[in-house]
């Protein structure tokens, strides 16, 4: 699994990186609009928490309590944040199409399942096979890095207003 999170936080750092050199390019237009402030943050949400999971699942090392606690930490903020970042825009203001306002929610749905695993690891039994809770957890990871490039791809995919 070392090798998986060391990939995951290589990835979502790199992703975080070119967010922000995209963030520069259309910098005035997005900041001075409060509605699509809000979905480049999410997007900036999307590489930076993962990143941050992977880096503890990589420190822990065999110190599982660090790497549950960080988890279960970055996914309620995580989850928390998308919500209040959800509850701020309203449909007709969000520059973005279906499949954003739809992953945000289902981005707040994998934050919770990433808290919950972490806080109560044993759940990983349900999927039988022998998972253990850090592979649950990277599943999720990815899911949450994926849909998070499909967010920032649909944002950037939209005209200049």
């Amino acid at each position: 699994m070392d090798v998986f999170y060391q990939t995951v936080a290589t990835f979502s750092f790199t992703l975080l990186g070119l967010w922000w050199g995209v963030l520069q390019l259309r910098h005035d237009e997005w900041i001075n609009d409060p509605a699509r402030k809000r979905l480049a943050y999410s997007v900036h949400l999307a590489f930076l928490t993962p990143g941050v999971m992977s880096l503890a699942a990589q420190v822990a090392g065999d110190v599982k309590i660090i790497w549950r606690a960080t988890f279960v930490l970055a996914a309620v903020l995580g989850a928390i944040a998308t919500v209040l970042l959800i509850r701020g825009s309203t449909g007709r203001e969000t520059p973005a199409g279906w499949f954003t306002r739809f992953g945000r929610w289902l981005t707040a749905g994998l934050y919770v399942l990433v808290a919950v695993f972490a806080f109560e690891p044993t759940l990983a039994n349900l999927f039988g096979g022998g998972m253990k809770a850090l592979q649950v957890e990277g599943l999720l990871l990815t899911l949450l890095v994926f849909l998070g490039v499909n967010v920032a791809w649909e944002f950037l995919a939209q005209p200049k207003s």
